[in-house]
């Protein structure tokens, strides 16, 4: 039996009778944007520039946000040994629950917010590559049990952009006893054809009918450019019949740093989400590069189309 609080239950009902939920933006990218680094995916900040976490989460809900995450992307022990940090797995997983909580406590939102633990791939593991499943399958359940101890209300599997990868990344989910949510990054290849990320040989509706999305409360297409979202939902959707949601990206990593995309405007994601909407997307927020001012822009979006009913 999966734990769900009070405060999950009003979103995903509110969801389940038709309404909607909007998701914050990037943690790691705002953290650069603010003078940080996205060294080790910005997890370092969780210890040595708290207070700059705690505003950006902070930001995001006064901006709109119902979701903020925690600052975790690629906090487990392998992914931080791959940049020399050890030891430190727990730490940084705990003072990030702990600052996007008090993030929320502080805000004194009427509106329920929730805390998602996020989670991806221990692939990203700079120079040393790639582990075996049953290396990353133990570092990931030990990031999930951490998150779930320290009092997250979901977990939010990200960027599953292979098959037998994201068997593994949502498995190591379930051992924690709590909703999954879980986000799927795809691409589009040179003859028109979808793909996930990092399975460019295979259509997207194959890989996705290849994976068990039956444990899932919500599925989504993220860290997905604005254009390839309607049409990556579309196979989503051929194969998942649960609410759905979207958190496209802007710009591109080119290490260190991340390159912003001025393209990627708060207009350009708000006329995106009023058609993911109307398409019927529920639960709609921004990926790297996405600002407060890009999560504003969706608020809008998401109260105008709760009103028109």
């Amino acid at each position: 039996m999966k734990q769900r609080g009070a405060a999950y239950e009003t979103v995903m009902g509110r969801v389940a009778d038709g309404g909607f939920a909007v998701l914050d933006g990037g943690i790691g990218t705002e953290v650069a944007r603010r003078g940080g680094s996205l060294g080790a995916w910005a997890n370092l900040a969780n210890a040595e520039l708290p207070d700059t976490v705690r505003a950006i989460h902070a930001d995001f809900i006064a901006a709109g946000a119902d979701v903020i995450s925690t600052n975790t992307f690629g906090c487990t022990e392998l992914s931080l040994a791959a940049y020399g940090i050890h030891g430190r797995e727990e730490e940084l997983n705990r003072a990030a629950v702990a600052l996007a909580q008090e993030a929320r406590e502080r805000a004194g939102a009427e509106r329920p917010l929730l805390v998602a633990g996020c989670m991806t791939t221990t692939s990203y593991r700079g120079p040393e590559g790639k582990v075996a499943p049953a290396e990353e399958d133990w570092a990931l359940a030990s990031q999930a049990r951490t998150l779930a101890d320290a009092g997250v209300d979901f977990l939010m599997v990200e960027m599953l952009s292979h098959v037998e990868r994201a068997r593994v990344e949502l498995a190591a989910a379930a051992t924690a006893g709590l909703p999954v949510w879980a986000g799927f990054s795809c691409v589009t290849d040179e003859e028109g054809n979808l793909a996930l990320l990092n399975q460019p040989d295979e259509l997207l509706v194959e890989s996705l009918r290849r994976i068990d999305l039956s444990g899932l409360d919500v599925a989504f297409i993220m860290h997905t450019r604005v254009p390839e979202v309607e049409p990556s939902l579309a196979v989503l959707r051929c194969v998942w019949d649960g609410p759905l949601g979207t958190y496209p990206h802007g710009g591109s990593y080119a290490r260190p740093n991340w390159e912003f995309d001025d393209d990627f405007t708060p207009d350009v994601l708000a006329a995106g989400a009023e058609r993911w909407l109307a398409d019927g997307c529920r639960i709609v927020g921004g990926c790297c590069g996405a600002t407060p001012a890009h999560i504003a822009a969706l608020r809008g979006v998401v109260d105008a189309a709760a009103r028109a009913g």
